[in-house]
């Protein structure tokens, strides 16, 4: 039988160090198995109380042992750990990750290990992957076959030209309208009497007219008794009447008439290396430019030579057409004589048939006059289908565009 010290002492062991050392429990060790009985229990029932008391007050003190101090930090951290892994967790699910892929900030937004044009959201909105831009060009998206508004996320549209042929090597005739009006450019005749068109003082006066308002030379002066009729021949229209060339030159021709726009938002990721995603530019295709005829880098085949349509500029000349006109008759004439050089004073109108007419008015002051009449003729024509062409097209500021 242990006696009760040695039962405490290898207690304590336990406790401290966990009685690794087992023969210091020695239960057969000599000088020790003939303790007295009463003493023994005396000893046990002093000791037992003591023990018990040290073994459960510092539980009432609310003073922990090393053991029970260790388990409870390893408790209380596991129980801290644990908690944040149960409220963080979702959290950060939440903020990480969404249902809608953003096509151009090289994240993967939905968490579905596709990012930006690698990710079907993408795909389906028409986000692509646009070529590789070489040193010295820039990205266009260039459609040669029209000018539709530019696609979403493009902008800038730049109408272009391709190929402009001058065509023909001549011009075709056409004519204007004549050049002047025979019916009023002429000498007019004019005699002013008293009932017979015989005042002597005013006798086959020639009137020499441009269709303006003319002087007549020196005022008429006053009549014989009293002013009452007169005679004003006509001018003559000439045999033939210049009229305006109007030749046409051919029209210029090209070999396409499209666009360019650039891009207007970043390039997201998800796309071969130095690929960008953007917008698809349909109907256009993502091209490069550069400035000036260049050859075309590697991986783009199809050149475009292409001109702003102001730098293609029309220098051709057309030879004249010979165009002219046979008056047949001028119709409606009349001579208005006034008292001033502005021909807005005192007007005194007489017909100019050639015939004795009456008028009203007293034109004893005028001094100037203006004589109006209309031409009457066919259509003006030309002397040839066709005449010459000089000059050409000059083609200003190239650009280059290349495709893939």
């Amino acid at each position: 039988m242990i006696g009760p010290l040695r039962a405490r002492a290898c207690a304590a062991m336990v406790l401290g160090a966990a009685c690794l050392a087992v023969p210091a429990c020695g239960l057969g060790v000599s000088g020790l198995e003939k303790v007295d009985a009463s003493a023994e229990e005396d000893a046990t029932t002093h000791d037992a109380t003591p023990d018990s008391t040290a073994d459960t007050t510092p539980a009432l003190d609310g003073h922990e042992t090393g053991v029970e101090a260790a388990t409870d930090a390893q408790g209380d951290a596991a129980g801290d750990a644990g908690a944040d892994v149960v409220t963080d967790a979702p959290d950060g699910s939440i903020d990480a990750c969404g249902t809608v892929e953003i096509c151009n900030n090289g994240v993967d937004d939905d968490c579905n290990g596709l990012l930006d044009c690698a990710d079907p959201q993408c795909q389906a909105v028409g986000w692509a992957c646009v070529p590789v831009v070489p040193s010295s060009w820039t990205l266009i998206a260039y459609d040669p076959g029209g000018r539709p508004p530019c696609a979403a996320g493009w902008g800038s549209s730049v109408p272009l030209l391709e190929g402009p042929d001058a065509g023909a090597p001549f011009c075709t005739c056409a004519c204007g309208g004549p050049l002047a009006n025979p019916c009023v450019d002429g000498v007019a005749t004019l005699s002013l009497g008293q009932s017979v068109c015989a005042c002597g003082s005013v006798q086959n006066r020639q009137l020499l007219s441009d269709g303006g308002c003319d002087a007549i030379g020196s005022p008429i002066g006053p009549p014989c008794s009293s002013w009452g009729d007169g005679v004003v021949e006509p001018i003559a229209p000439p045999a033939s009447v210049a009229c305006a060339d109007a030749p046409q030159r051919p029209p210029i021709t090209y070999g396409a008439q499209g666009e360019s726009c650039i891009p207007l938002e970043n390039a997201g990721g998800g796309c071969p290396p130095g690929m960008g995603c953007l917008p698809g530019p349909a109907p256009a295709v993502a091209c490069v430019e550069a400035a000036g005829i260049q050859a075309c880098p590697s991986g783009f085949t199809q050149q475009h030579v292409v001109y702003d349509p102001t730098n293609v500029v029309d220098q051709r000349q057309c030879g004249a057409c010979g165009c002219s006109t046979t008056p047949t008759s001028c119709s409606g004439a009349s001579l208005t004589l006034y008292d001033d050089p502005a021909c807005g004073q005192n007007p005194v109108v007489l017909q100019a048939d050639g015939g004795c007419d009456t008028f009203q008015g007293n034109p004893s002051d005028a001094g100037w006059f203006r004589y109006s009449a209309t031409l009457n003729a066919p259509t003006c024509g030309a002397d040839a289908a066709s005449t010459s062409l000089d000059g050409g097209l000059v083609l200003r500021a190239p650009a280059t565009i290349c495709c893939p």
